[in-house]
């Protein structure tokens, strides 16, 4: 096997043969402005008409052309986040935007552009170096939805799996905050309020446990039974992982009986958020406390009923829905484990 060792050559990168078949020499990696160009020039030369092209030197008005349009391919993003905050900081800006009235778009604007890059969990480090977290009280006060629900978004985005700002909506209070704003807001803002409140604890001790304790297994419950099925299916979401990871979480869902929540979501009518709804019920269920079992086999409540029509619907009959079927099936199993509860003078007789 022939050997190669040429400082150029990148281990296991494609090679390129001419129209004779013979490699392509790999130019050496650029450096600069300069050699860039060259990289680009010499790994075309073999396409280039007979007679080839001749390099020489760049003159210094080139160089300024071509380094003034790369920079203008690029974005200084410390700066557009600075830009963002001062807006969004800016409360006699913030609080003329009155209840009903569309987004200026000043305001608009400074959203959507540090929406672009925060995903990024260095740039959104950056957005709390820079002050950002100030924004979040300025906008949770606004009157307008519009801000509110904006605020959620970019809250949620910058927390997604990311400790140190996690940690950051703890130091501001917003978790408290928010948990506060879900018991009001209502459909689209609802539903970006609990993913801010998701994106801000799952993953993270402090921000779970400080949820459990301000009182959130009771908001997390009511918002489960909300109109709206985004705001249902976020809400399913986290209910289901704090279910999962916490047991004094489990045993708050249990006494608010969200049971009965579900049963009453799924009789409703099959959408979006049914299969995350039936999710909840096995993980309830494991276990066996006999508290939800009495629940789940409450006469009143109808369970068995509810979920073997639910089984018959016609979306559930392909194999795209398997897992709702199987959350279904599932709990259908306590019915045949458990002896049956009567309803004596409207009492359940256990």
């Amino acid at each position: 096997m022939e050997s190669s060792d040429r400082a150029d050559h990148v281990a296991g990168a494609l090679t390129y043969t001419d129209s004779n078949g013979q490699p392509i020499r790999q130019p050496r990696q650029p450096t600069n402005l300069q050699t860039l160009l060259r990289y680009a020039m010499e790994a075309t030369k073999a396409e280039d008409a007979p007679g080839g092209s001749e390099l020489t030197p760049m003159d210094e008005e080139r160089r300024r052309f071509l380094e003034e349009a790369l920079k203008s391919l690029t974005v200084d993003i410390p700066k557009v986040l600075q830009r963002g905050i001062k807006i969004l900081t800016n409360t006699e800006l913030m609080n003329s935007v009155q209840l009903g009235q569309p987004i200026p778009d000043d305001i608009r604007a400074a959203f959507n552009n540090m929406m672009e890059f925060v995903d990024d969990i260095d740039v959104a480090n950056d957005f709390q170096k820079l002050g950002g977290f100030a924004v979040f009280p300025i906008c949770y006060g606004s009157e307008n939805e519009g801000i509110r629900t904006r605020a959620s978004e970019l809250l949620a985005e910058v927390c997604q799996n990311n400790p140190q700002c996690q940690a950051r909506v703890l130091d501001y209070g917003l978790l408290n905050v928010l948990l506060h704003l879900a018991n009001s807001e209502k459909g689209h803002a609802l539903a970006k309020c609990i993913l801010a409140i998701s994106s801000a604890t799952r993953e993270f001790d402090p921000g779970c446990r400080e949820l459990i304790a301000q009182g959130g297994c009771d908001t997390l419950s009511n918002a489960l039974a909300h109109p709206h099925v985004a705001a249902r299916t976020k809400t399913a979401f986290l209910i289901r992982y704090l279910c999962n990871n916490y047991p004094e979480a489990k045993e708050k869902f249990i006494q608010h009986n969200i049971v009965k929540i579900i049963a009453e979501q799924i009789k409703a009518g099959r959408d979006g958020s049914s299969e995350h709804l039936l999710s909840i019920l096995p993980i309830l269920l494991d276990g066996d406390d006999s508290t939800v079992v009495q629940q789940c086999r409450e006469p009143s409540l109808n369970l068995k009923k509810i979920l073997e029509d639910h089984l018959k619907h016609p979306e559930l009959q392909n194999d795209d829905f398997i897992e709702e079927k199987e959350y279904c099936q599932a709990i259908l199993k306590i019915f045949d484990s458990y002896p049956q509860m009567e309803v004596v003078n409207n009492e359940v007789d256990r």
